[in-house]
């Protein structure tokens, strides 16, 4: 079986589809917490940046000075996405998944809309407030999300086309009928797991360690790499330009970085001082 990446159009709906698609093929369900929680183990809470509310607290501007914070951040929980991929078919809904494992092959990722009128009762009836209200409520989370995933990616979260294997729409089918859609989707064999593609995640995998030990490095943690990973070798090629230094101590420094990987025997380093 493989991974469901199902975005938040609407909180609610993905939850209900997550759980309706739990009931009907078996896989288990996380979401963005579960990831915080497992991203722990390669130090996210360093970033300061696994809360969205950071984002209201700061001007915009402010964030053209975290880009190592962001790349840190990505890393991190990018890696810990990977481990649950890994460990066996999944369903993941929040606002991550469907861009970060954009090249896993037999991730299908799908994004559920609910009607704003629908998601104005829902919260009228959860928190007790006006038709009015609601709907302010609802424009402050979508315009909260779209400026999270703006930050972290630059890109625009509803992009269908770029982001997206399938779109639902409840205005037109009903959950139950998005549920039989993905189910069925998701048996085809272009999301199937194979040897081949286990490969390719375990490559992305120990290549987003890698770069979480870099920059959990204050030697190396500003520098934009490129890391790419060959796990069935037991490789980690790191190469990048970098605006200043010694070449031979950045290189021991990465080196340094990435002798704890058990798994890496060999380390290739090509930087130059530009």
């Amino acid at each position: 079986m493989s991974v469901i990446a199902v975005s938040r159009g609407s909180l609610k709906a993905a939850i209900e589809l997550s759980e309706g698609l739990r009931a009907r093929i078996g896989s288990r369900v996380i979401e963005r917490e579960d990831v915080l929680k497992a991203a722990e183990r390669y130090s996210i809470g360093e970033t300061g940046l696994e809360t969205r509310h950071i984002l209201a607290e700061h001007p915009p501007g402010f964030w053209e000075t975290y880009a190592e914070a962001r790349r840190h951040y990505l890393a991190c929980f990018k890696a810990a996405l990977l481990d649950f991929v890994l460990e066996g078919p999944v369903i993941y809904h929040g606002n991550l998944a469907h861009v970060l494992l954009r090249d896993v092959p037999f991730v299908l990722r799908v994004r559920i809309n609910a009607p704003i009128e629908k998601r104005a009762e829902s919260v009228m009836a959860d928190r007790g407030v006006s038709r009015e209200e609601a709907f302010r409520i609802i424009r402050a989370i979508d315009k909260q999300r779209q400026r999270w995933t703006q930050f972290l990616y630059d890109e625009d979260a509803t992009a269908a086309v770029q982001l997206f294997d399938i779109v639902l729409n409840l205005d037109r089918i009903t959950l139950q009928d998005s549920v039989e859609m993905v189910a069925a989707a998701v048996e085809k064999d272009a999301f199937r797991r194979t040897e081949e593609s286990l490969g390719i995640v375990r490559d992305f995998h120990l290549a987003a360690v890698a770069q979480t030990l870099i920059m959990n490095n204050p030697e190396t943690y500003a520098l934009d790499l490129h890391i790419k990973a060959d796990s069935s070798a037991g490789k980690v090629t790191v190469a990048g330009l970098v605006p200043a230094g010694n070449a031979k101590l950045i290189e021991d420094e990465i080196r340094s970085s990435l002798s704890g990987l058990k798994q890496v025997r060999d380390v290739v380093v090509d930087i130059k001082i530009g």
